[in-house]
């Protein structure tokens, strides 16, 4: 599946509800050299920065929108752009089990 058919399957309403929330045992580190990494109960996976900076915004209240609206302004991006890597990101990271989704205004 592409990151527009994700993106598609997301759509702006949904993207808007949807609070990515890091699962147990994973945790965004930053090395000694400056690097971001995620932590996983099986190893590490090293970040780009642009994953990175989607991650450090994870705080169980932000929206997959509202991550995005952030990283629009932070990079100055057209935000079709921004939207369909956050989207794509979030997704990937879901599918192998790293984060799950909440919905906006629902308790943990």
């Amino acid at each position: 599946m592409s990151g527009s058919e994700r993106a598609g399957d997301t759509g702006r309403v949904n993207g808007s509800r949807r609070v990515p929330v890091l699962a147990r045992g994973v945790r965004l580190r930053t090395l000694d050299n400056g690097n971001q990494v995620l932590l996983k109960p099986e190893g590490i996976v090293k970040l780009n920065g642009t994953a990175a900076a989607a991650l450090r915004l994870v705080d169980g209240a932000r929206t997959i929108a509202s991550i995005s609206a952030t990283l629009q302004r932070q990079f100055e991006a057209p935000a079709r752009s921004i939207d369909a890597d956050v989207v794509e990101l979030f997704y990937r990271l879901h599918e192998r089990g790293w984060i799950f989704f909440s919905l906006a205004g629902t308790r943990l």
